[in-house]
């Protein structure tokens, strides 16, 4: 790999921060439980930063809650150009397909008491086709694959947390694991399915990507 100088994440709240305080009954099993992490400051603590201090260069972490994976492309690719960011090592953790953003509104197969229920039924059950769905989130990695080649960046990308969801195989795609969610449970039965990751996994998967890509 050329020179990495930075760390690029971008995802949903998985790849954001951890959730120690939602998850304190897990957490408390663990080790070295940081109190200092509360809701306002947790985006310190993420892999981005861990992987970053492990290489001793600087960290971006451009996460969002709730984020789509419209939202995460559009807002990764908004944020390489503004920051001007090369020699990028850049990670995608992508969120559940049914999410969406249309203009300003993100949403969900989900009755968000906002007035839009019946319209978002009517999307899921006449418009959305999960295969094409897919393949579209697909040519949307294929296309930052070649874009961060030509900024001398690297791409990485895994699922989440979304069961039961196939992606084609790409060379961008870290194989370790189906979802990260699935790769928290291999080493630690007390995470319950879905909950959310805390500061000692995103610790985990820091020490995981250097592993694998860095430590020659």
């Amino acid at each position: 790999m050329d020179k990495i100088t930075n760390i690029v994440a971008m995802g949903c709240s998985w790849i954001a921060h951890p959730y120690d305080w939602e998850e304190i009954n897990r957490a408390n099993t663990r080790d070295e439980v940081n109190p200092n992490i509360k809701k306002k400051n947790a985006h310190k603590y993420s892999v981005a930063k861990y992987l970053g201090d492990k290489l001793n260069i600087s960290h971006y972490n451009f996460g969002s809650a709730g984020a789509s994976n419209d939202f995460i492309f559009s807002r990764l690719f908004r944020r390489i150009n503004e920051y001007d960011l090369t020699n990028s090592f850049v990670i995608i953790g992508l969120t559940e397909p049914t999410r969406h953003n249309f203009g300003i509104r993100g949403f969900k197969y989900q009755d968000a008491q906002d007035g839009f229920w019946d319209w978002k039924k009517t999307f899921f059950t006449e418009f959305y086709d999960e295969g094409i769905r897919i393949k579209y989130i697909m040519m949307m990695l294929d296309l930052f694959y070649e874009y961060l080649k030509n900024r001398n960046s690297e791409l990485v990308v895994f699922n989440s947390f979304s069961d039961k969801i196939s992606y084609p195989k790409r060379n961008y795609f870290l194989n370790k694991f189906e979802t990260w969610n699935d790769f928290i449970t291999s080493y630690d039965n007390k995470h319950e399915k879905g909950a959310h990751p805390i500061e000692y996994d995103h610790k985990i998967l820091a020490n995981l990507l250097y592993k694998e890509f860095f430590n020659e």
